[in-house]
């Protein structure tokens, strides 16, 4: 791939990693007015706000989901790479390859059963709030499907750097 490819991956891979941050922080922000919100309804005032409890845990949902491609992008996901460095190349390259493998199946796996779960909640509401459940489940095949292209956009671009060497 020529130099301009390989500069359009680069450049969309940072569009994806900084909205997903936005995304993300934007939803930290909204949760956590929420819940003080909630507490000053509830415990100062003495009236409860019913909606409260269903906006924190749904928009923490979307924060995670939304949040993951930037995590990924800035190495913050959980790994234990204290044994593979060690490994000699042949066997460093496999396991790279199965693990690169494993977190493509494991991300088909859930936009598929996510997008099944949306197709079938249309019709259902939340209790309070009373919206549709599937905005609230989409946030599994929209925020899976981003973690992939932003997954598959890194490995290429680590190979690249790779390949340069």
């Amino acid at each position: 791939m020529e130099r301009r490819g390989w500069e359009t991956l680069e450049s969309l891979s940072r569009i994806i990693e900084r909205t997903s941050a936005l995304l993300a922080g934007s939803l930290l922000i909204i949760n956590i007015m929420d819940i003080v919100m909630g507490i000053v309804f509830r415990y100062l005032l003495k009236n409860s706000v019913i909606w409260t409890e269903e906006v924190a845990r749904y928009s923490l949902v979307w924060l995670v989901m939304l949040g993951a491609a930037g995590a990924l992008t800035r190495g913050d996901h959980m790994a234990i790479d204290f044994l593979v460095p060690k490994f000699p190349g042949w066997l460093k390259k496999t396991s790279v390859f199965l693990r690169l493998t494993i977190q493509v199946i494991v991300l088909f796996v859930l936009i598929w059963y996510g997008a099944q779960s949306v197709r079938g909640t249309w019709h259902m509401k939340t209790m309070a709030l009373g919206i549709p459940k599937a905005i609230v489940l989409m946030a599994v095949p929209l925020g899976m499907s981003i973690l992939l292209v932003q997954l598959l956009l890194l490995e290429f671009m680590k190979t690249r750097k790779d390949e340069n060497r």
